[in-house]
């Protein structure tokens, strides 16, 4: 019964883990301008919540998720899965190397916490809950040794495309995309391996700043 509760505990977070290899080189003014600019707008960001709706491949693997995420600065994060795999499972993380979580269905008094890199509490891509908040992701971005950035502009909105330098130390990832809305923050995040999309993220339902009762940081 615990080692089903432990399967249901997969949870994304959306991200692969933070790289602090060294900065990424940003090879145009419209790239360190958009970076700039989405770093500026984090920073005004204390508590945030979201729908987040997750896709990713691994080999002949897929996953897809809807979660209902919660997030307090500085790591405070909670994901409810409300739809696809897992549906029902939840996970709270509070810093550290640990999250609490559990799965949906009548297994959902049980309760475990795990060490946040175990398998049981990531998504099929290594994907953990401490990756999933947009501060992690600008970190990971910026993180990226020798890589490339790009901007373009188009509308209300800023495309980033970050060539990897070294996929050997991106999970064989080759690029990556993050799109940022006319707040400069994420509305949409993917990843490839060569042209094959294996991470497909999208941001809606946002509201910045808003209050957090504090039973949510606890199952």
């Amino acid at each position: 019964m615990a080692r089903a509760c432990m399967r249901g505990l997969a949870l994304i977070a959306v991200f692969v883990c933070v790289c602090a290899a060294g900065k990424a080189a940003a090879d145009s003014s419209a790239s360190t301008d958009a970076l700039g600019q989405f770093a500026a707008a984090w920073a005004k960001v204390n508590t945030y919540t979201c729908t987040l709706t997750a896709h990713e491949v691994l080999g002949s693997k897929t996953q897809d998720r809807v979660y209902a995420m919660y997030f307090a600065k500085p790591s405070n994060t909670r994901m409810n899965i409300t739809g696809g795999d897992g549906r029902g499972g939840a996970a709270v993380y509070h810093g550290g190397d640990t999250v609490q979580g559990h799965q949906g269905g009548f297994l959902s008094p049980i309760k475990l916490n795990v060490n946040i890199h175990s398998h049981i509490a990531t998504t099929i891509r290594g994907t953990t809950i401490a990756d999933a908040n947009w501060g992690s992701l600008y970190d990971h971005i910026t993180g990226q040794k020798g890589s490339t950035i790009d901007a373009a502009a188009t509308g209300g909105s800023t495309t980033l495309t970050v060539t990897v330098a070294d996929p050997t130390t991106d999970n064989d990832v080759t690029k990556e995309v993050v799109i940022l809305g006319k707040d400069a923050l994420p509305v949409e995040y993917d990843q490839y391996e060569g042209t094959t999309l294996v991470k497909h993220v999208t941001y809606t339902d946002v509201k910045l700043n808003v209050d957090i009762p504090s039973s949510t940081w606890s199952l």
